[in-house]
């Protein structure tokens, strides 16, 4: 009798179980339903930019249509090369400094340099030299006539350089000052010829070769310094300690010039 009725409990237990689970899963969909609107209602949209509205993806393909540039987003979507500060195209250029000869061991010779040239592009220009020198002799030279009687009358030097250089700007870059600034720089190389008047009178033909930096402090004003180089043959008058004449003969001579001074350019660079 006992078994029987703990069937029928086991029985009844089976059937009534399962309802109440369902029950239970029907009432808590509920709240689920009602949890994931009230997120829906109070989560922001997010919409898109006017750049992404505006901008059309196809324009990607076209890459000579930049209608789409005007609605990029600014300093991200946008790359910017950067042209020469101080534009030299079409411009002239004046020069005014100041020289020394650094390989002479006879003589001290100084003296102030004009340039003047024209640039036909940001590459190639051309350009006039002068150089107005003033000489002194130093110590070893007139140690040399009254300590060891040796004569130096077979000793040219220049008094004055004029010629005419053909400029190549192959560098274009760029520095910090003490990471207080940016300067820009040209790096160039010249060539020419022209004429040194020499010591012995005469005048010599002279070639000029240089190496310098051009750097900008404004788009007129700039900073330039080089080395040049002039070579040159002379014809000088050997004589002895006593002053004898023993002869004349034709020597080379090479000085080596570094020149530091301002530039200005003009016209002022409108196509900027």
């Amino acid at each position: 009798m006992l078994n029987k009725n703990l069937i029928a409990i086991l029985i009844f237990s089976t059937i009534l179980v399962p309802g109440f689970a369902k029950a239970q899963d029907l009432g808590g969909g509920e709240d689920v339903d009602t949890f994931e609107s009230e997120v829906g209602k109070s989560a922001p949209r997010i919409e898109n930019s006017a750049a992404a509205r505006n901008y059309d993806d196809s324009q990607d393909k076209n890459t000579t249509d930049f209608k789409g540039l005007a609605n990029l987003a600014p300093f991200q979507e946008i790359s910017i090369i950067q042209k020469r500060f101080m534009p030299k195209t079409g411009r002239f250029e004046l020069f005014g400094g100041g020289t020394i000869v650094t390989n002479d061991p006879f003589f001290n010779t100084m003296g102030g340099v004009l340039k003047a040239g024209y640039f036909l592009n940001e590459t190639w220009g051309v350009e006039l030299n002068y150089f107005g020198l003033t000489t002194s002799e130093r110590q070893s030279t007139t140690e040399l006539e009254t300590n060891n009687r040796v004569s130096t009358e077979s000793l040219a030097f220049p008094k004055s350089y004029m010629g005419a250089d053909v400029m190549w700007v192959p560098v274009y870059g760029k520095m910090t000052w003490f990471n207080n600034r940016i300067v820009p720089f040209d790096l160039y190389l010249s060539g020419g010829y022209g004429m040194t008047e020499v010591s012995t009178g005469e005048s010599a033909g002279t070639i000029h070769v240089a190496a310098g930096q051009i750097f900008s402090l404004t788009k007129s004003v700039a900073f330039r310094w080089d080395f040049s180089w002039n070579f040159f043959s002379a014809t000088v008058t050997n004589k002895d300690i006593d002053g004898n004449v023993l002869g004349k003969s034709t020597n080379s001579f090479n000085n080596l010039f570094l020149t530091v001074g301002v530039s200005w350019f003009f016209p002022e660079a409108t196509y900027r």
